[in-house]
């Protein structure tokens, strides 16, 4: 029954049950919960008049009850105490009248569901807190049934900061949030003037385990973050720790790890203050003398980024690095908070990776075998180089902050250009000398040997995306991303390049011919046919097979599903060409953007893909007509040898086609076998020599180099979806006995065709609350059953858990931003050591 309700009770009361036939209620009401309109709108129906009583209308009532309306019911409703006897001017009214008293502290406990007893102290302890009708009515729905003196103390602790459930974690970052300064924080002044900050920090204390005699808000701020950076910190400050002492540093951690999830401008505070406390830590000083195995895995300050960059810079400089632990530790850091918040350091982290890449793969280079062909060795090791190297330069080129890594760019362009560039162009000389072409597939047989078979053997449409300039290791790092998708497998294999490796030689060559020629003005034919322009080729298409067609790739891109339906129609073959990386290097205004154009490339290609596939492609064939050669720094005279002469028909600063050429010792006639353009003599410029003419210095190809020379040749199958692989707890006892839990994970099946990796996020759960840190990791293993096990650490918030009391290690699937439920695995608690 609420106060309105105990109100009629008592009016009918005075009117019927004792018969009177009139009555004058007083009702003093120090908390002033109501107004006279509320009150005339709960009783309208009762047959009373309703006033307010003020310090100064005494008289004036006094003469509307007693002389006015001497025969009607009055309520008088006064949001003050009542006064003393001497100071009551209506105490002769009030003697034949009748005072209403609620017991709004019963009520209120009968609304919160709570104990009367329990709710009456507090009630009396915090007075200013209860006056207020909006925080009471706040209270309700933050208060737990039944709940105890303290949990009805969290909800009040709630209802002044804001926090929308009365949990420790909660209130303490709503309190947090709004500033560090007590006398600037106005949920601070709240809690010290209705509630008591000597209580508010007993409760804080006792959740975050303080024990400092000296409590602030900048003091519980730096303490929570310590005990973050502690939890991965494999060594202790004794300073800090002395100064910080807890006895719950995981649920101090998981404050923090919860905090970091919640939304942007929460988190933009919080890294406010990470970035002011990692100054009073002095977090550089206290960790650039450490080994970097004890700090790698903290990841609450910005800092530790920039200062493991440094230490790596250092060592990959000095080639003291142990490559495969730093590339775990930058994939590792590349999935913490800062990286995912900061484009900076997540830049810099990716660029560390290739330098990293970059100087482990130097040892291919040491491991050259000079009794196998330079084209065989590059498809195999030697194209790492080239792309760690263009992935390194691209990511640096683009740094906002370059000055960091500029000496190791350097040495790493350095070696690069003299050491490695150096050796290639040795072994490319060595290779045209001896005529040595090797076994791999060639460019010139692509249309036989590849595409024949197929439609002759298969219904299966095909197509051909032919991408001007793609090289071998572009092409490799296509088909990884492409691998990562779980409806299509990608696979790679060499093809050489007819020589000299240009535009028009090479789009020839992967056309039906049996025959290529060129005229006099340049063209290639293909058995007398010309090879330049689409419609030229189309014919040739057509020739070889009936239902073949070809078009511009970004025209396809642009067409809606009913015209590439009625353009695809009937068709067995589709050629597609494609220019970026061409486009860009051609010109010398654009060349320093090769590389960038590199990644575009790769990037329109992984969308044609998946536009191919929408269309129920299953074969796509992905190849080029060259590769290229790219040398960043200017390039220097010694490799700049004088031009051709003859009668030149066709050529660039790497090759010339022509009759009758004359040339010195800068340059060679191409070999007859790597070569089936005929009735022309064609010269190619040694090694990475470039001839004295226009165009464009930097980005060259018409050479030998393996790097204008092998071109990839990808096959892309679409398949059936492939699934994630399946994980478990590899533990045959499944047994709680400390805070700090390691829980092998054990991978069921290895990545393949028919099995994708899964990302999971974990945690153990206690009756629906989480207990401990969140673990998200990617299960992508390959190999045999017992290499297929990671090990994950959780850290169980210090709580008194009574033995043999069970939880749960819950894992949700995470694919993009798609998050569900995936496995839940119980664990037994036998904690004989626990805090309380």
């Amino acid at each position: 029954m609420n106060v309105i309700e105990l109100l009629k009770e008592r009016i009918e009361d005075e009117l019927y049950k004792k018969n009177k036939p009139r009555t004058v209620i007083f009702w003093y009401d120090e908390q002033g919960e109501y107004t006279v309109s509320d009150l005339e709108e709960a009783l309208a129906e009762q047959p009373i008049h309703i006033r307010q009583l003020t310090l100064n209308n005494f008289f004036t009532l006094k003469l509307e009850i007693e002389l006015k309306k001497k025969k009607d019911s009055f309520l008088l409703y006064a949001d003050f105490a009542k006064p003393a006897i001497e100071e009551n001017f209506l105490l002769d009214m009030e003697l034949y009248g009748a005072e209403f008293k609620a017991d709004t502290n019963a009520l209120l406990a009968e609304q919160l569901q709570v104990s009367d007893a329990i709710l009456r102290p507090l009630i009396k302890e915090y007075g200013e807190f209860f006056k207020s009708a909006e925080r009471k009515n706040k209270l309700k729905k933050v208060v737990p049934p039944n709940a105890t003196d303290r949990e009805i103390e969290y909800a009040m602790l709630a209802v002044l900061t804001g926090a929308p459930i009365a949990n420790m974690e909660e209130i303490t970052r709503h309190l947090l949030l709004r500033g560090l300064q007590e006398e600037t924080n106005e949920v601070y002044k709240a809690i010290s003037k209705r509630f008591s900050t000597n209580r508010m920090w007993e409760l804080i204390s006792e959740y975050f385990g303080l024990h400092s005699s000296d409590l602030t808000l900048q003091y519980l701020m730096e303490h929570v973050l310590y005990a973050h950076f502690k939890r991965h910190a494999h060594f202790e400050e004794q300073s800090l720790q002395k100064k910080y002492e807890t006895t719950r540093g995981n649920a101090c951690a998981l404050f923090i790890d919860d905090w970091l999830h919640r939304k942007e401008s929460e988190v933009e505070v919080l890294e406010t203050y990470m970035k002011e406390i990692e100054q009073r830590f002095s977090i550089i000083d206290l960790l650039h003398e450490r080994p970097v195995e004890q700090f790698a895995d903290i990841s609450t300050f910005l800092s530790i980024d920039y200062l493991l960059i440094n230490r790596l810079t250092e060592e990959l400089l000095h080639q003291t690095s142990n490559f495969d632990a730093w590339t775990e530790i930058l994939n590792k850091r590349l999935k913490m908070h800062w990286a995912k918040r900061n484009e900076r350091i997540r830049s810099l982290l990716n660029v560390m990776i290739d330098a990293v890449d970059l100087t482990k793969y130097k040892m291919f280079l040491k491991q050259y075998d000079t009794r196998e062909p330079l084209y065989v060795q590059y498809t195999s090791e030697l194209y790492l180089i080239d792309q760690a190297y263009r992935r390194f330069m691209m990511g640096f080129l683009q740094l906002e902050n370059k000055e960091m890594l500029e000496k190791l760019a350097e040495q790493l362009t350095n070696w690069y250009e003299n050491k490695y560039l150096l050796k290639i162009a040795q072994e490319t000389n060595y290779l045209l000398e001896a005529a040595e072409v090797g076994k791999l597939p060639k460019q010139a047989k692509f249309y036989k040997e590849v595409l024949q078979p197929i439609l002759e053997k298969e219904s299966t449409r095909v197509f051909v995306i032919i991408s001007d300039a793609v090289r071998y290791e572009v092409g490799a790092e296509l088909v990884s991303r492409l691998n990562l998708r779980s409806n299509g497998f990608a696979s790679i294999s060499p093809l050489v390049a007819n020589m000299p490796t240009y535009t028009q030689l090479g789009m020839a060559s992967l056309i039906p011919h049996k025959q290529l020629t060129i005229t006099e003005n340049g063209i290639v034919l293909a058995d007398g046919q010309p090879t330049n322009g689409l419609a030229n080729r189309i014919k040739i298409l057509q020739n070889a097979h009936p239902e073949a067609i070809a078009y511009r790739l970004t025209d396809l891109l642009d067409w809606s599903r009913a015209t590439a339906d009625e353009n695809l129609k009937g068709k067995r073959l589709v050629y597609l060409y494609h220019d970026v990386i061409d486009a860009a290097g051609d010109s010398a205004k654009s060349e320093r953007d090769t590389y960038i154009a590199a990644e575009r490339a790769i990037k329109e290609l992984s969308i044609a893909v998946d536009r191919l596939s929408k269309l129920q492609a299953k074969r796509i064939f992905i190849t080029a007509d060259h590769g290229f050669l790219y040398q960043y720094p200017k390039i220097e005279n010694d490799v700049k040898v004088a031009s051709v002469k003859g009668e030149i028909i066709d050529s660039n600063r790497r090759f010339a086609v022509g009759h009758h050429l004359l040339i010195d010792d800068g340059a060679i006639n191409v070999p007859d076998d790597f070569s089936t353009l005929e009735g022309v003599e064609t010269v190619i410029a040694k090694g990475v020599n470039r001839f004295i003419g226009g165009g464009g210095l930097q980005f060259v190809h018409g050479g030998a180099t393996p790097q204008e020379v092998i071109v990839p040749l990808i096959d892309y199958r679409r398949t059936s979806q492939s699934l994630p692989v399946e994980i478990s707890v590899a533990m045959p006892k499944r047994v709680i006995t400390g805070y700090r839990i390691q829980v092998p994970i054990y991978q069921e099946q290895s990545i393949s065709l028919e099995f994708k990796a899964r990302t999971i996020r974990a945690a153990f759960y206690l009756n629906d609350e989480r207990i401990s840190n969140e673990i998200e990791w990617t299960f992508d293993m390959v190999g045999e059953n017992h290499e297929r096990t990671e090990q994950l650490i959780f850290n169980l918030v210090e709580n008194y858990y009574p033995t043999g009391q069970t939880c749960e290690l819950r894992m949700v699937t995470v694919e993009d931003e798609k998050v569900t439920p995936y496995r839940e695995t119980e664990f037994t608690i036998h904690m004989y050591n626990a805090l309380y």
